[in-house]
């Protein structure tokens, strides 16, 4: 099983020089490490070039969007089996990736189609990241039931984030990429969304910590949001918009072959 780290970095080397040496200390090492620069200007490109043991793509800043779009692209390229996603504020603990893989394999023997496994993602004091808090299913319809999974720190969910998003190389062949004109927020929800909607199951597993290192731990409030950050939330509503609409659309379909 070939699996590759995708970081998409913009603008904090320091972040990044942590991410890329937490990855380095995995348990279960990724194969590849691949970092996409969204053309940084802090000194991030040339350190990247003395980082052999990496592979690094710069491309135009087209957002997290436009990076995960790219890294993406290219890790499916790389003939990745499984493609390990993250932004460069990422710090996962030692055994992440191989709690990931664990969980994917107990769901592989278990007959269950799953798309995506994402990680649980701590702020620096260890309480849940309000940013990425994932929404679990009421209903749960596969080989084996939510009690069999959640013994296996498996948590079956509508969505996931691209803190720490584990997905297949036949998922990317069938749903596509990541909406690189998302530019930013919303386009972890709406690609494990069409995961889902594909027929795939997703997966919290609650074993694999990630640490989301923000300056606070906030999830997006346009009313409470500093002053430098209120331009994202134009982005945020605009995508969200477009998330409910393919939402609806899939409901009157489904209506339509109902009646």
């Amino acid at each position: 099983m070939y699996i590759t780290a995708v970081i998409v970095a913009y603008n904090r080397l320091p972040l990044l020089k942590e991410c890329i040496h937490s990855l380095r200390l995995q348990t279960r090492k990724p194969d590849a490490i691949m970092v996409i620069n969204n053309s940084s200007t802090d000194g991030t490109g040339e350190w990247l070039a003395g980082e052999t043991d990496l592979v690094v793509f710069t491309v135009p800043n087209r957002g997290g969007a436009g990076g995960f779009n790219e890294g993406v692209k290219q890790a499916y390229k790389h003939n990745s089996d499984w493609i390990w996603m993250m932004d460069d504020d990422s710090i996962p603990e030692p055994g992440a990736l191989h709690a990931l893989v664990t969980a994917l394999e107990v769901t592989k023997e278990a007959g269950d189609r799953f798309g995506f496994f994402g990680s649980k993602v701590l702020f620096t004091d260890r309480t849940d990241h309000l940013m990425n808090i994932q929404v679990q299913l009421n209903k749960f319809e596969g080989k084996k039931d939510k009690h069999f999974y959640h013994e296996h720190h498996i948590h079956p969910v509508e969505f996931s984030s691209f803190v720490s998003l584990l997905v297949s190389k036949e998922v990317v062949g069938e749903v596509g990429l990541p909406i690189s004109e998302f530019f930013i927020w919303g386009d972890d929800v709406e690609y494990t969304k069409r995961i889902v909607n594909a027929g795939y199951y997703g997966a919290l597993v609650s074993n694999s910590i990630v640490i989301h290192k923000t300056p606070v731990n906030y999830s997006h409030n346009v009313f409470t949001d500093s002053a430098s950050n209120i331009w994202k939330h134009k982005y945020g509503v605009r995508n969200q918009l477009y998330i409910r609409r393919q939402r609806y659309c899939l409901f009157r379909r489904w209506q339509s072959r109902k009646s």
